[in-house]
């Protein structure tokens, strides 16, 4: 028996690829092993179809990424969307954030989109890049301090392992050290310290058993496979790093 019965793939890995065909890549998804993903847009179609999709290839949606934007201006719209294809969790995928003004902005926004999202029936979170592990004024993590602003019940984080190891970061250690707050992982490896290149899940510096290890110990409710980039195939790779999780 493995570490995770379950592993899921964002889909933002095969964005060129759902540009033609969505229908097919859901397909091959399954065929892989997934059991569910995590969408980066909705290939034009709709929640209705969208639902057919998933349920005839007996995949879920664990989580949706949404741009802030997105959510300010098109809230209901997306509330509705996801609701109608059970999507769990919505997350803003990103943010520009380089000051204590900015995280106290978005800090206040978040909040304020998560009544909403929380009364709609969602986990609702911030995904990180390696721009937010930078110190602000006043000594903390940007990251750290949107933590801080923010309620555990309001905001919840999904980690990107590969972005925290870029930027310098133990991700073991700051699983720990924000265990209340990470409920998704961003499952993705980095080659080594010097190139920072994204490469399979079986080829680089990142030990997934002792990392999965930890985010079962913490309450981590999903791991998520994400891929930027690829040596042979996008098909290819994600069938690596299936096999690989799955393996442990």
């Amino acid at each position: 028996m493995g570490l995770i019965k379950e592993f899921n793939l964002q889909l933002y890995s095969l964005r060129e690829l759902t540009k033609n065909n969505f229908p097919e890549v859901l397909k091959r998804i399954a065929q892989i092993g997934y059991t569910g993903v995590e969408f980066a847009g909705y290939g034009n179609l709709t929640a209705s179809q969208m639902r057919e999709l998933l349920e005839q290839n007996g995949l879920k949606s664990v989580s949706t990424h949404v741009s802030l934007e997105r959510l300010l201006n098109n809230l209901d719209e997306e509330l509705s969307y996801n609701q109608q294809i059970g999507t769990q969790a919505i997350i803003v995928p990103h943010y520009p954030l380089a000051t204590v003004k900015d995280v106290e902005m978005l800090a206040e926004q978040l909040t304020s989109i998560a009544k909403a999202v929380r009364s709609a029936g969602f986990t609702f979170g911030y995904h990180n890049h390696a721009h937010e592990f930078a110190e602000s004024e006043n000594g903390v993590t940007l990251l750290d301090l949107l933590m801080q602003l923010t309620s555990p019940q309001d905001v919840v984080l999904e980690l990107d392992v590969y972005w925290a190891a870029f930027a310098g970061v133990d991700v073991l250690e700051y699983m720990e050290k924000q265990k209340d707050r990470i409920r998704l992982l961003h499952i993705k490896q980095i080659a080594d310290f010097e190139s920072k290149k994204c490469v399979d899940l079986d080829e680089g510096m990142l030990d997934f058993d002792r990392i999965i290890r930890k985010g079962l110990e913490i309450g981590v409710q999903h791991c998520i496979l994400e891929q930027e980039e690829f040596a042979v195939s996008p098909y290819q790779s994600i069938e690596k790093g299936y096999k690989h999780i799955m393996n442990l």
